[in-house]
This record gives C-alpha cells, structure tokens and sequence, in this order.
C-alpha cells in the first residue's frame, strides 16, 4: 500500500512540474522505407484512413506529413504526426488500441516499415 502510495505522490508530482510540457504541441517522427514494390503514393493511402481515423475519434488539430529527401542520400523517408498537446497524443494512442484504430494501424505494415520513432516537444519561437 505504501509503494501504491508513494508511486500515486511521484505521478502528481512529476504532473505539476510538467504541466507546461502538456501545453505544448508535440511531433512523433517515424523513420521508415518502404516495402518492396510499394510506393510512397501507397503509403499516403494508408495515412489518409489513419488520419481521418484520428481526427474523427481524437481531434481535428491532429496533423501528419510525409517528408522525402530532397538534398542528401536517404532510402527512406518520415512521417511527422503532429499533435496540439500531449495530452491529445495520450488520447491518440489510446484510440488506437481499439478494434478499429487498430486495422488503421495495421495497415501501415503492408506498406512501410517504421523502425524508429521519437517524440518532441515543439516550442513556437514568437
């Protein structure tokens, strides 16, 4: 009961000390190529249903972009999913755990592998 406690103490802790950071808009930037014989116009199909997916069950100032090398050597490319907060990419992940987020999800596999993500904070410099 104690650890029970102590851990509840911790969370509400850490919550006050970052309560800017749940403010923020904040990216999750996947790294991915594609399988053999898709295209990236494929990989934008997919992304269409994941997206109208997240804005009809999240929110609508959900985000995503594909982005390509335009100078450079790559073999790969990124999707950037933008969110208005972390609080909404909590909710996002969440939803994806359904039955229908996740055949959304699952869809990407066909076409892409994403083996790296990372997620950022975004701080507007105005």
């Amino acid at each position: 009961m104690k650890k029970l406690l102590l851990g509840a103490v911790a969370s509400m802790v850490l919550l006050c000390f970052s309560a800017g950071a749940w403010a923020d808009p904040v990216s999750e930037v996947f790294e991915c190529k594609l399988e053999k014989g898709k295209t990236l116009d494929d990989a934008q199909a997919v992304n269409k249903t994941w997206l109208a997916f997240m804005k009809a069950n999240v929110s609508e100032e959900i985000t995503s972009v594909a982005a390509t090398v335009l100078v450079g050597k790559s073999d790969g490319f990124l999707y950037v999913d933008t969110y208005p907060d972390l609080a909404t990419w909590t909710a996002g992940k969440a939803a994806l755990e359904t039955d229908e987020g996740q055949a959304a999800e699952n869809a990407f596999g066909d076409v892409m592998e994403c083996e790296k993500t990372t997620l950022y904070t975004i701080h507007r410099s105005e």
